[in-house]
C-alpha cells in the first residue's frame, strides 16, 4: 500500500489510508487504530513515519492519541459551534478534512405543492433544485437537497455548486447581501435516497438539518434539507446561564 518511491512523502500516504479506514468504519467509533510500534510493523516505516502520519490524524481531528494506550478514533468528525449559519464545505475545511463535492441532480423544477405557503411563495413557480453530497477519501459524509427561487438560480451554473458554497455564489457572484438565516436540528432516519448516498442502511440514524435563509433584503435566497450519517457531525453552543 505504501510506494516508497513514489512522490508524496510516506507519512502522507500513511494517514491517507488510515483516514479513509476510519470514514469505513473498520475501527467503529471509538476503535483503536493501534500504537505506534504496530504500525510501524505494519506499514514497514520508521517510528518517526508514524509519528507524523498519526499527528496529521489527530490535526484533522480524526484521532485521539492516548500516552501507553494508542492512537483512537474521535466519536464525532464534524464539530459545528453554531456560531454562523454556513456551508458544509466550510464546516469540513475548519474540521481540515480535504472534502470533496458532488452535484448528481441539478435541474429547474416545478416547486413541489408540498412545501407550505410561505415557503412556494418565497421559492416561485419554478425553483432550481440542487443535490449536493460531500465526500471525504470516498467516503459520503453529508447529503443535501437545496432549492433556489428560479429568480436567482437562472443565473448559477452546476460549475459554480461545484466549486463555491451557496452564500459565496450569491455574495461574490450575484452581489446580493446576505441575511439571516433559520434552522432547525433533529433525529431523524435515513430515508431510500439518504441512504443511498451516505452508504448506510435506510432507517439508519441520521441528523437531520432543515434550514431557510434569506437576503439582507428579506427575501427567501434558499431552502435546505441535509443529513449527516449520526456518528459524523455534532454541534455545541455557549450560552449564557438562566435562572429563569
Amino acid at each position: 500500500m505504501i510506494d516508497k518511491n513514489a512522490s508524496t512523502p510516506m507519512y502522507e500516504q500513511i494517514a491517507a489510508v488510515l483516514r479513509r479506514e476510519i470514514l469505513q468504519k473498520k475501527y467503529g467509533e471509538r476503535g483503536c487504530i493501534g500504537t505506534h510500534a504496530e504500525l510501524t510493523q505494519r506499514f514497514g516505516v520508521s517510528m518517526i513515519t508514524v509519528r507524523k502520519a498519526v499527528q496529521l490524524l489527530h490535526d484533522e481531528k480524526l484521532v485521539d492519541i492516548k500516552q501507553g494506550k494508542g492512537t483512537f478514533v474521535r466519536s464525532t468528525l464534524l464539530q459545528d459551534d453554531l456560531s454562523r449559519l454556513t456551508g458544509a464545505s466550510n464546516i469540513m475545511q475548519a474540521s481540515n478534512l480535504p472534502a470533496l463535492v458532488s452535484v448528481p441532480v441539478f435541474e429547474v423544477i416545478e416547486t413541489p405543492r408540498r412545501f407550505d405557503a410561505d415557503l412556494r411563495a418565497g421559492l416561485g413557480k419554478r425553483c432550481l433544485h440542487i443535490v449536493r453530497i460531500h465526500s471525504v477519501d470516498g467516503t459520503p459524509l453529508s447529503y443535501a437537497e437545496i432549492y433556489l427561487p428560479h429568480l436567482y438560480g437562472r443565473r448559477i451554473t452546476k460549475a459554480d455548486v461545484e466549486h463555491f458554497t451557496i452564500y459565496q455564489i450569491y455574495q461574490d457572484k450575484l452581489q446580493i447581501p446576505l441575511g439571516i438565516g433559520r434552522q432547525s436540528i433533529r433525529a431523524g432516519r435515513a430515508s431510500g435516497d439518504i441512504a443511498g448516498a451516505l452508504g448506510v442502511d435506510a432507517g439508519s440514524p441520521v441528523l437531520e438539518i432543515e434550514r431557510r435563509a434569506f437576503s439582507a433584503s428579506k427575501k427567501l435566497i434558499e431552502y435546505m434539507q441535509m443529513a449527516y450519517e449520526y456518528t459524523k457531525y455534532s454541534f455545541e453552543v455557549e450560552l449564557k446561564l438562566s435562572a429563569t
